[in-house]
C-alpha cells in the first residue's frame, strides 16, 4: 500500500505569555492510500493538534510531515491553502457551514477557491449532495436543516475536489446515535471507494469503524490497535475538473457576502453607510450649486455682447509716479473715445460712459439707481433689448436731449403697473421723459444691469459732472480674433495720445468672465471640500463596522482558509464588502444629491424673488449636475470604501486558520 502520509518525530510547542504547553511531543506514523484511521485520546492529549498538523492548517515546531511524498514544513501559506483546497476535506464536529449560505452555496465554496467554472461548480455540488442523500435539500440554509443533514452537507463540501483524505473532527459529536451512524455509514462508503479516512473522536463506537486505531496521551502515541488488515483498493480516478481563474471565486465569493451581509443587517448597514449617503449628497449638491451659479454668470455676461473690452482710468500707484504724470494726460476724455473709433481698424463701435449714483423721483415714489451717460452705439455693444419704447439716438445725443431710458427694476420701482413710456422722471431736479425700458438682463456679479437709467452722455456732462472725463469707455473688437489685436492697438494709440502716460487700463470682457469662473470654481471646490469631510466620516464608519464583522465572522475566515482560500482572497473578499457599502452608498447619494442640489437650487431662486434682490439676484439659477460632479463624489466613495476598508481586510486575511476555528 503506497504511503500517503509520514510524520517523523513531530512536536508541537505553544506559548502564551511565558508560559510553554507542548501539546505534541515527538509523535511519528505513516498513513497508506485507502486507510480508515481513527485517533482517540483524551482532552488535552494532543489528537485535535495532531490533525492540524495533518491537514496543513497547522505547521509543527519540529520533525517533518510529508503528504504524497511533498515536505510540507518550508511551504508558505498560499501553498498550504491549495494543498488543503486540492487533497483534503474537511469535517468539523459543529459542522461549520455558513449560516447565510444555501446548502449547495456551502458545497460550492471549496471550488470557488480553486477556480472551477460556475456550471462546473453547480454541477458538482449538485452530485456531492445527491451523493450524501441531501439533492432535494439543496437550496435551504444551515438553519432549514437537521444536525445530520447539516453534517452531510459538510462532508458533501469535502468530497467535493475529489481529495486524496478525509480529516474529521469529533463528525457525531453533535449528533444523536441514529444520525451519528448515519455519518459513518457514509464514511464507511467513502472508505470502500479508496478515500483515505482519519476520525478524531473520544467514541469508541466510532473508532471501532475504522481499521486501526491509534492512541495519544500526553502529546504522544500511547498505541496501536490494528481492527483489520487494509487490502489494496483501486482508487477511482474522479473526473477533471475545468479551471478557471482562482480570483474570480474571491471576487465572487466577495460580491456575494457583502450584499448577504448588506441585506441581513440592514439597520446596521443603513447607519454604516449614512455617513458616505451624506457625503456624496453634499458634494453632487455643493458642485451642483457652484456650477449652476457659474453657469448663471457665464450666461450673463455672454448676454452683455462679445468681443468686448472695457477701458479704465488709473490711478498713480505712488507719489513719484503722480509728480511725472501731472500736466501730461487728462485721463479719459471723449476725444480718446472718437479716437478709436476713427483710428482703429479692428475695431467695431465704441461707448464712452459716465456713471453717477443718484436718486430719481415719480409723482411721490423715490429710487436710488444707478445713472449712466453712454451713446446710441452703447445699445449695440451691451447687446441691450428694449421691452418698451426705443433706445435714444445721434440726434439726441447731439442736442443734449433730456430723455433716458430705464431698466426693469427701476420702472416697477417707480410706476409699479403703470406705463412708463412718454412720462417724466426728476434727477437732481432736472425733467427727464422715459422713452423706453429694456428688456430685463439680470445681475452679474456686484452689477444689476435692470436697475440702471440709460442718457445720453452729453446730457449727463452738461447736466451733472460738468467735464469732459470719462469713467470707461466700451469697445467692441470686429470678432473674437480680432481682440487681441484690438487691445493693442487700443494701449498704442492711448499711450500715444496722452504723452506716453499709461493711465489707463484695458481689460476684455473675457478676462472678467474667466475670473468669475476662476472664482466660482474655487468656491466650488471649497464647498465640495467641506462636503467631502462627510465622506471621511462615512469612511471611518465603514472601517469600524468592518472590524466589528470580521470579528464576529471570524469563524467563518477559519471555514473558508480550511477549504483552501488564500490570504488574498480573505482580503479580497472583505475589501469588496466594504466597497459594496461605498457602493450603496453612493448610488443612494447620487439620488439624494440629484434631489437636495435642485431643492437647494429652487431655494435659492425662491429668495431672489422674494427676499432682498440685491443680496439674492446673483444666485437666481438652477442648479447644475454634472457627469463629473457625479462620477467625482461616487468614486471617492468608492475610494474612501476601499481606504477604510483595507485595514479591517488585511487584519482577516491573516487570521491564524487554526485560532479562527476554534474562536467562540
Amino acid at each position: 500500500m503506497a504511503t500517503l502520509i509520514k510524520a517523523d518525530n513531530l512536536t508541537k510547542t505553544y506559548r502564551t505569555g511565558k508560559v510553554e504547553v507542548r501539546a505534541l511531543r515527538g509523535v511519528s506514523l505513516e498513513i497508506g492510500q485507502g486507510e480508515f484511521i481513527s485517533i482517540m485520546g483524551p482532552s488535552g492529549s494532543g489528537k485535535t493538534t495532531l490533525m492540524d498538523i495533518l491537514g496543513c492548517l497547522s505547521k509543527p515546531t519540529s520533525g517533518s510531515y510529508d503528504l504524497n511524498g511533498q515536505r510540507t514544513g518550508h511551504l508558505d501559506d498560499n501553498r498550504l491553502s491549495e494543498i488543503r483546497n486540492e487533497q483534503i476535506g474537511f469535517v468539523f464536529q459543529t459542522f461549520n457551514l455558513l449560516r447565510r449560505t444555501t446548502a449547495q452555496g456551502n458545497v460550492e465554496l471549496p471550488m470557488l477557491y480553486s477556480g472551477v467554472g460556475t456550471q462546473e461548480r453547480k454541477r458538482r455540488a449538485k452530485a456531492a449532495l445527491e451523493a450524501v442523500g441531501l439533492k432535494e435539500r439543496a437550496h435551504h440554509y444551515p438553519n432549514e436543516l437537521s444536525g445530520g443533514e447539516q453534517q452531510r452537507v459538510a462532508i458533501a463540501r469535502a468530497l467535493v475536489n475529489n481529495p486524496s483524505i478525509i480529516l474529521a473532527d469529533e463528525p457525531t459529536g453533535n449528533l444523536d446515535s441514529q444520525s451519528g451512524e448515519e455519518i459513518m455509514t457514509v464514511f464507511g462508503k467513502l472508505h470502500e471507494q479508496g478515500t483515505t479516512i482519519i476520525v478524531v473522536t473520544h467514541d469508541l463506537g466510532v473508532a471501532k469503524c475504522a481499521g486501526r486505531i491509534i492512541q495519544i496521551k500526553d502529546g504522544h502515541i500511547e498505541r496501536e490497535e490494528v481492527r483489520r488488515e487494509e487490502v489494496e483498493r483501486k482508487v477511482s480516478v474522479p473526473d477533471k475538473i475545468i479551471k478557471k481563474n482562482p480570483l474570480r471565486g474571491s471576487l465572487v465569493s466577495g460580491f456575494t457576502s457583502g450584499y448577504k451581509g448588506f441585506l441581513s443587517n440592514k439597520m446596521r448597514s443603513f447607519l454604516t453607510i449614512l455617513g458616505i449617503v451624506i457625503g456624496v449628497a453634499a458634494v453632487i449638491s455643493m458642485l451642483g450649486v457652484g456650477e449652476g451659479a457659474k453657469s448663471q454668470i457665464t450666461s450673463q455676461i455672454e448676454k452683455l455682447g462679445s468681443n468686448v473690452l472695457m477701458v479704465f482710468p488709473r490711478r498713480a500707484e505712488s507719489k513719484e509716479e503722480a509728480l511725472e504724470w501731472r500736466g501730461r494726460s487728462k485721463g479719459l476724455i471723449h476725444e480718446d473715445a472718437i479716437a478709436i473709433k476713427e483710428k482703429i481698424s479692428a475695431v467695431n463701435e465704441v461707448a464712452p460712459q459716465i456713471r453717477t449714483q443718484e436718486r430719481v423721483r415719480y409723482l411721490d415714489e423715490y429710487w436710488d439707481t444707478r445713472l449712466l451717460g453712454t451713446s446710441p452705439s452703447y445699445q449695440t455693444i451691451r447687446n441691450l433689448e428694449m421691452n418698451e419704447g426705443r433706445f435714444f439716438d445721434q440726434e439726441e445725443l447731439d442736442s443734449w436731449a433730456k430723455v433716458c431710458v430705464i431698466g426693469k427694476t427701476v420702472k416697477e420701482e417707480l410706476f409699479g403697473n403703470e406705463y412708463p413710456v412718454g412720462k417724466d422722471i426728476k434727477v437732481r431736479d432736472e425733467r427727464f421723459t422715459v422713452i423706453g425700458i429694456l428688456k430685463e438682463k439680470g445681475r452679474v456679479g456686484w452689477e444689476d444691469f435692470d436697475d440702471q437709467i440709460l442718457i445720453p452722455f452729453t446730457t449727463a456732462q452738461k447736466r451733472f459732472t460738468g467735464d469732459d472725463k470719462l469713467q470707461t469707455i466700451f469697445v467692441q473688437a470686429k470678432s473674437s480674433e480680432a481682440t487681441n489685436t484690438a487691445t493693442r492697438q487700443v494701449e498704442t494709440l492711448l499711450t500715444a495720445r496722452h504723452n506716453k502716460v499709461v493711465d489707463f487700463r484695458v481689460r476684455s470682457q473675457e478676462e472678467f468672465r474667466q475670473a468669475i469662473e476662476q472664482t466660482a470654481n474655487t468656491f466650488k471646490l471649497m464647498l465640495a471640500g467641506i462636503a467631502a469631510i462627510s465622506l471621511i466620516v462615512g469612511g471611518i464608519g465603514i472601517m469600524n463596522i468592518m472590524l466589528v464583522s470580521v470579528t464576529e465572522r471570524t469563524r467563518e475566515i477559519g471555514i473558508r482558509k480550511a477549504v483552501g482560500a488564500k490570504r488574498r482572497d480573505v482580503l479580497v473578499q472583505f475589501l469588496i464588502e466594504s466597497v459594496v457599502l461605498a457602493f450603496v452608498g453612493g448610488f443612494v447619494g447620487i439620488l439624494l444629491g440629484f434631489v437636495s442640489a435642485n431643492t437647494i437650487g429652487t431655494l435659492m431662486i425662491g429668495a431672489g424673488q422674494f427676499g432682498p434682490r440685491r443680496l439674492f439676484a446673483a444666485t437666481e439659477a438652477q442648479s447644475v449636475v454634472t457627469l463629473g460632479s457625479i462620477l467625482l463624489a461616487f468614486f471617492f466613495a468608492v475610494g474612501v470604501g476601499i481606504f477604510f476598508g483595507m485595514y479591517p481586510a488585511n487584519k482577516a486575511s491573516k487570521l491564524d486558520p487554526v485560532e479562527a476555528l476554534r474562536y467562540e
